[in-house]
């Protein structure tokens, strides 16, 4: 009951448990109340992140140091907990290697950048 009130689920104060290693699967779907409470302080935060970006550039640009305007500021939380994001790099990396993927595509996906951007600094193959 406790963590249900918190947010957490209801099986996240579980005591009972066997208390074995669980997957990031398992504790997604264990902690599905938990995941949600997670992405929404993420997009409560996302905002408060890139104003705060925005006042420090603002402020450097303010004290004279010659800095470019910063376009769009976007905020990417990692989901390490529910995805391995090495294997999935690393799987992509293979992607390219073999053909299957543009090196375009994987610094758009990995790097943030628009297909534009990631065009002009991939390597050519």
């Amino acid at each position: 009951m406790l963590g249900d009130l918190c947010g957490f689920g209801i099986s996240y104060f579980d005591f009972d448990a066997a208390g074995y290693v669980k997957t990031a699967t398992e504790v997604s779907a264990d902690n599905s109340a938990l995941m949600r409470n997670i992405r929404r302080h993420e997009h409560a935060l996302e905002g408060a992140i890139v104003g705060i970006c925005r006042a420090l550039l603002a402020a450097e640009r303010r004290l004279g140091a010659p800095l470019p305007d910063e376009g769009e500021v976007r905020v990417t939380f990692d989901d390490g907990i529910i995805t391995d994001t090495t294997a999935e790099k690393r799987q992509d990396i293979d992607e390219v290697a073999a053909g299957l993927m543009e090196p375009w595509e994987y610094r758009a996906k990995w790097y943030g950048e628009d297909e534009q951007t990631a065009k002009g600094l991939a390597p050519l193959n």
